[in-house]
């Protein structure tokens, strides 16, 4: 009983700061699994996933330490102030960075583009690997990996190619002026028309060909047609070399820049 008297009181404060402690660790889990399938429902991005996650765990983190220290009757008065000079400490020596954390904060939410979209930024074309805080990382079709400032990203144009499923694909084609545009155009639709994964059953996207420009040794001709973003590459390749092939077979050969030469003889 003396020993109890004398001993029961911090036994009890430690056992409940353990389970203060094991508990929260285990609710924090807890929450932050089921913050995350609730967010995947909703088919959020999966970094903007990454970041809730994240950012539970560094609070739930903060209030069981706090609620462990304050059960130990251990005054987190200083403590919080600590952290607080601390914070403001890195702040200032983070300050330039607190730029890409804000555009990375804008750029989750924003969703301009996610996780797995294919995306043009700044001369680099490539898919987008993951988006955390500071920076945007993708990967570009030779597996390069580009690893871009969030701050970078919110002040310059990004293109987005994988918003629409559907992406236009286009072929110039020089061809001589003295060339038959009407067979040439007879030439390059059914080309089109019967290459693999073009859409042809809805009108808005059938091939066309349309004269484009007037060149100074030719004319620029442009086929147009439309394919699922994800079949872009191959059916460009296909259409541009098929294109080439036809219209040598049919004797239309594409010209290149050249110079005419007239000499006049000078009778006097």
């Amino acid at each position: 009983m003396d020993f109890w008297k004398e001993w029961g009181g911090l036994i009890t404060t430690v056992i409940f700061t353990i389970l203060i402690v094991v508990v929260g660790f285990f609710a924090t889990k807890l929450l932050a699994y089921l913050l995350c399938k609730a967010l995947r429902r909703g088919n959020v991005d999966e970094s903007l996933v990454k970041f809730f996650k994240r950012v539970t765990y560094v609070v739930c983190t903060i209030i069981i330490v706090i609620s462990a220290l304050a059960e130990l009757n251990i005054s987190t008065t200083g403590i919080i102030a600590g952290f607080s000079a601390v914070a403001a400490a890195f702040a200032l020596a983070l300050k330039d960075s607190l730029s890409d954390i804000a555009s990375g904060i804008v750029i989750l939410f924003t969703r301009p583009f996610m996780t797995g979209d294919f995306i043009e930024f700044d001369q680099h074309k490539g898919y987008v690997e993951n988006i955390d805080l500071m920076h945007t990382y993708i990967r570009t079709y030779d597996d390069t990996n580009v690893v871009i400032p969030n701050s970078n990203i919110t002040t310059t144009k990004v293109t987005n190619y994988t918003q629409n499923p559907e992406i236009r694909v286009q072929i110039f084609v020089p061809i001589p002026y003295e060339a038959d545009f009407d067979k040439v155009k007879e030439i390059i639709v059914p080309i089109m028309e019967n290459t693999d994964k073009v859409i042809l059953n809805i009108d808005k996207y059938k091939p066309v060909v349309r004269l484009e420009h007037y060149m100074d040794s030719s004319i620029e001709a442009i086929a147009r047609c439309w394919c699922n973003f994800k079949d872009y590459w191959p059916v460009y390749y296909h259409l541009t070399e098929t294109i080439k092939k036809e219209l040598t077979a049919n004797g239309i050969i594409i010209p290149y820049n050249q110079l005419d030469v007239h000499i006049v003889e000078n009778k006097t």
